[in-house]
């Protein structure tokens, strides 16, 4: 799921269709915050960190594993990231599903 400007527009529509109806913008937040940034853990603990809360959010409990569904598959790829680049890879990826499916991820 690239993100390119019909993703962004797509996201902003679905957005603006949630604002319309009296909905919050985002449907969902995940607080990563203390453990994104936290540079007193080594690489794997951190990523371990974040995989453990994506995990353990309705998010990805709802997610269709039958069906692949994107997140459910991106958030595996991404707990077995091998190093900061792969991770940052799938993170992009991840970001780009959270948008879709209204879902704040909360870093700072």
């Amino acid at each position: 799921m690239p993100r390119t400007a019909d993703h962004i527009v797509h996201t902003h529509q679905i957005a603006r269709a949630r604002a319309a109806a009296g909905l919050p913008v985002w449907e969902r937040h995940i607080d990563l915050r203390g453990v994104f940034h936290n540079d007193s853990l080594t690489f794997e603990e951190r990523r371990d960190a974040i995989v453990k809360r994506l995990k353990v959010s309705p998010w990805y409990q709802q997610a269709d594993v039958a069906e692949f569904d994107g997140v459910y598959d991106t958030i595996h790829e991404l707990a077995h990231a091998e190093d900061p680049e792969e991770f940052d890879g799938w993170w992009d990826e991840l970001y780009d599903h959270a948008d879709t499916d209204r879902v704040n991820i909360c870093t700072r």
